[in-house]
């Protein structure tokens, strides 16, 4: 498999709007295809984000789950986050 790092950010960037646009374009500018950021919300709380990308999508490698990163002060834990991609299974988050 040849996998390719797009970005690496601490999670607490994904509460800027910046972030979500330079997961789309650094996506497609290393890869050549569409990226999309998707938020999922469950029972009024945002419960995870979802990145894909045009072609093959490997379900589940895609999606960070938020209800488990929070603070005890309802923020999100610093942890860093890696972006990958490969033609065999799209994208995928490593935390």
């Amino acid at each position: 498999m040849n996998e390719q790092l797009l970005l690496k950010f601490k999670l607490p960037m994904l509460n800027n709007l910046q972030m979500i646009e330079d997961i789309c374009y650094t996506g497609y500018m290393k890869t050549g295809r569409k990226f999309s950021v998707i938020f999922n919300g469950s029972k009024g709380y945002l419960s995870n984000i979802e990145i894909t990308c045009e072609g093959f999508q490997t379900v589940g490698d895609n999606v960070i789950c938020i209800e488990n990163q929070r603070t005890k002060k309802g923020g999100l834990k610093s942890k860093m986050v890696s972006i990958y991609h490969s033609n065999e299974n799209g994208v995928r988050i490593d935390m």
